[in-house]
């Protein structure tokens, strides 16, 4: 089951917000803390899965099949969407833009040369865009849908992937490991961003780091250490657990090895995406920041400021509505999005939702019980928290065979909020 939220910020409110939040709750950076890095805004987007246009019609089977998973993925949408998000990034302007993985919807060559087509914008404005590949890029079943039915494409192998995003990092990568698809990137403001294959086979879901690509980043970290650089490391899988229930299939099967190899280093910050839902935890003075998947509503990225040895990030929305305004668009679905999104993501839960409890017999308990699952896995999604349910309904759920719900409602309510956090970069072990 995918995880399956309402008031979510523009990133202007969240910033004010942001900073309240922090100083209130973060103890005040020693005043001799000095570094010589510049200042740097890095956004981060994750899990794009972008289809195309002409090639993915939403209709038919694709429609269905969408629909039936219950992941909340606005794939319709998404060509008008990823159009805001430039629109807004451009107004932003941040320095750098990372994209870690899961660009494409299923690995289709097409799909990844659309969505390059989408950044082009961003790239001719100076902002430098980075990405690495998911578990849904390489080397997978891929698929277009032009009438809305399933028809075979061409996926991209590893070589092709690091070709077509020649310009995405790859080409003026400081260093690149032999092992993987994972390179560093200067970016000669005194930051050094390490882009972290984390993809044990390409076309699978699970994630591992190798064990030679373990050295790589051994040596590499030291190197920028050395140099007297920050660094800033991203994945696609999560490094820590953030929920028990999803821990396999996300969180890199090594992870407590690259916690420590990235604390030895002073690195506090991780940055991943895969689990789709926004989410923040920390653990021995690292934290991994999953920013939620863009393909679901809010469609959030997450904007990073770098100041001497401090580390923000603020989990931003996108703003739809602003930017349907401005380009005199008329469909509602567009002009009134946060509704219409919200809605989407939803019902989408809702419909899984009503199919697994089909055997409760109650139907006015299978109704609010619906209900109160969809709602707090919608808020799981945005990292909003949500109430413990009512005695009456906790007890439906242990007394009936839905040990799986009950499980998955006491990992996700009363959670703190996901969207900001702060940190400072270390020196890291001599």
């Amino acid at each position: 089951m995918k995880r399956f939220l309402r008031v979510a910020l523009p990133c202007a409110a969240a910033l004010l917000i942001a900073a309240f939040f922090l100083f209130r709750g973060s103890a005040a950076p020693d005043e001799g803390a000095q570094t010589a890095a510049a200042p740097l805004r890095v956004a981060v987007v994750s899990d794009i899965h972008y289809t195309g246009e002409a090639d993915y019609r939403y209709t038919g089977s694709f429609a269905a099949a969408n629909d039936a998973s219950g992941s909340g993925k606005q794939v319709e949408l998404l060509p008008q969407l990823l159009d805001a998000f430039a629109a807004q990034l451009l107004r932003e302007k941040p320095d750098v833009l990372l994209i870690t993985g899961d660009n494409a919807f299923n690995g289709a060559r097409v799909s990844h040369e659309a969505l390059i087509r989408k950044l082009a914008p961003l790239r001719k404005a100076g902002i430098l865009v980075l990405t690495l590949p998911g578990n849904h890029d390489i080397n997978t079943r891929a698929l277009i849908f032009p009438d809305g039915e399933a028809q075979n494409a061409i996926s991209v192998t590893p070589e092709e992937f690091a070709a077509l995003y020649a310009d995405f990092g790859y080409d003026g990568a400081l260093s690149r490991d032999a092992d993987s698809l994972s390179y560093v990137y200067d970016t000669g403001a005194g930051t050094r961003i390490f882009m972290l294959d984390t993809n044990f086979r390409y076309g699978a879901v699970y994630g591992r780091v190798r064990e030679e690509t373990l050295g790589w980043l051994s040596r590499e970290l030291k190197a920028c250490r050395d140099a007297g650089d920050r660094a800033l490391v991203a994945g696609h899988h999560n490094m820590l657990v953030h929920n028990p229930l999803f821990a396999f299939n996300y969180t890199v099967d090594d992870g407590e090895a690259l916690r420590q190899l990235l604390e030895a280093n002073g690195v506090t910050l991780f940055l991943s995406g895969h689990l789709h839902p926004q989410s923040i935890v920390s653990e021995g003075g690292v934290s991994d920041i999953a920013t939620e998947s863009f393909a679901v509503y809010p469609h959030r990225y997450g904007l990073i400021e770098l100041e001497g040895d401090i580390w923000r990030y603020t989990a931003c929305e996108t703003d739809v509505e602003s930017w349907a305004a401005q380009n005199g668009l008329q469909d509602e679905r567009l002009t009134l999005y946060r509704q219409y999104g919200y809605d989407f993501l939803y019902e989408a839960t809702a419909r899984q939702l009503r199919e697994q409890l089909a055997g409760l017999e109650d139907e006015s308990a299978r109704e609010e019980l619906c209900g109160l699952l969809a709602q707090a896995n919608v808020n799981y999604f945005i990292g909003e928290p949500s109430p413990a349910p009512e005695e009456a309904m906790q007890q439906l759920l242990t007394k009936t065979d839905l040990g799986f719900f009950a499980g998955y409602l006491s990992t996700i309510t009363d959670l703190p909020s996901s969207l900001f956090a702060e940190g400072r970069f270390g020196t890291g072990e001599p």
